[in-house]
């Protein structure tokens, strides 16, 4: 309870300081290289990621989970635009190769069996995938391995935006979260502006 009394006290202070924090924010990150861009809304995030997707010339996208790509339709807006986006969570990746949203915020493939996995990789992968986790989880790795290797850009969100340094803080449990923001040559983390806390502390 006292630290979701703290946490409520944080998110307070920064909401209420927001402008402040969001400047210092975009101000560190800009000092370290960095480049911030503020979008009013769905539309205009989308908007500039596939154009800067075009302008970079980046023909294969991996992508972390994110809810807030998800809310702004981020995936359906570049492949559209003939982008080839990878979702690299391994439920994320399941259900975007049956053509699927998530079911649940934090497993989104809860809702298919392994047996249904199986056949989705053999149809949609090529491969002999019998209906065993770990089996089916290294045929989604070796998948993913190539397309790390490959990107020419990865995409995020954040947790949590620090004020004071200008740092992306992501919290993750699978390996790809490092995998998107640090092989690709451009990483772009999608972010709403409540994640802004003042410092890492």
């Amino acid at each position: 309870q006292e630290l979701r009394e703290r946490a409520g006290a944080l998110k307070k202070l920064a909401i209420e300081n927001l402008d402040y924090y969001l400047e210092q924010f975009e101000s560190n990150v800009e000092a370290r290289g960095g480049r911030v861009v503020w979008c009013r809304d769905a539309g205009e995030a989308a908007e500039f990621l596939v154009k800067l997707a075009r302008e970079k010339d980046a023909r294969l996208l991996t992508k972390v989970k994110s809810m807030t790509t998800e809310e702004i339709g981020l995936n359906h807006a570049l492949i559209d635009a003939g982008i080839e986006t990878l979702e690299t969570d391994l439920g994320e990746f399941i259900v975007q190769l049956a053509g699927a949203a998530p079911s649940h915020i934090i497993a989104p493939a809860v809702h298919m069996s392994k047996e249904g996995i199986a056949e989705l990789f053999r149809t949609k992968l090529g491969v002999d995938a019998p209906a065993e986790p770990k089996r089916l989880t290294a045929i989604a790795r070796a998948r993913l391995r190539d397309a790390f290797v490959a990107a020419d850009m990865g995409i995020s969100g954040a947790n949590f935006l620090i004020a004071e340094t200008g740092t992306l803080v992501l919290v993750t449990n699978e390996g790809n979260g490092r995998m998107c923001t640090t092989l690709p040559p451009l990483h772009v983390a999608v972010v709403g502006i409540d994640k802004v806390v003042p410092d890492l502390a």
